[in-house]
């Protein structure tokens, strides 16, 4: 059986010493480092959460700017389409109305010079025609 005697005693005694050393000397200054570590782990979870946190929120900022920049972008380049083709339109109906002005003076300028052309050729025609007939009625060739 287990005797209990000094040398039990003695043993138990120096064993509590070594736990006693060896907490102070060795299991204290690495569970304070354990912890130590642990904290600047844990510091640096939350600032890379943080941060995490912060640029998802820049980008969703950034990408609510460029929404907004591409609407407003897109609204200009309505307007100004807009503008341009109506200023197109304008130009256009302007010329039209222009060319339409030249056509119908050309138009009044040719109807005059036609009636010019016919009267001349209506009387050299006749004066032909007049003379031809008289030479054939007199019989003389002209």
């Amino acid at each position: 059986m287990i005797e209990f005697n000094a040398t039990f005693l003695v043993a138990m005694l120096s064993f509590s010493v070594f736990i006693f050393i060896m907490n102070a000397i060795f299991y204290k200054p690495i569970l304070n480092i354990i912890r130590k570590r642990d904290e600047y782990i844990s510091s640096n979870y939350e600032e890379a959460k943080n941060f995490n946190e912060k640029a998802n929120f820049l980008d969703n900022q950034r990408f609510e700017k460029v929404q907004e920049t591409q609407t407003l972008c897109r609204h200009e380049i309505n307007e100004s389409i807009e503008q341009s083709q109506a200023f197109a339109d304008e130009k256009v109906q302007s010329v039209k109305g222009e060319v339409n002005e030249q056509i119908q003076s050309k138009k009044i300028s040719l109807n005059k010079e036609e009636k010019n052309l016919r009267g001349t050729v209506e009387s050299q025609v006749v004066g032909n025609l007049a003379d031809s007939i008289v030479s054939k009625l007199l019989g003389t060739r002209s």
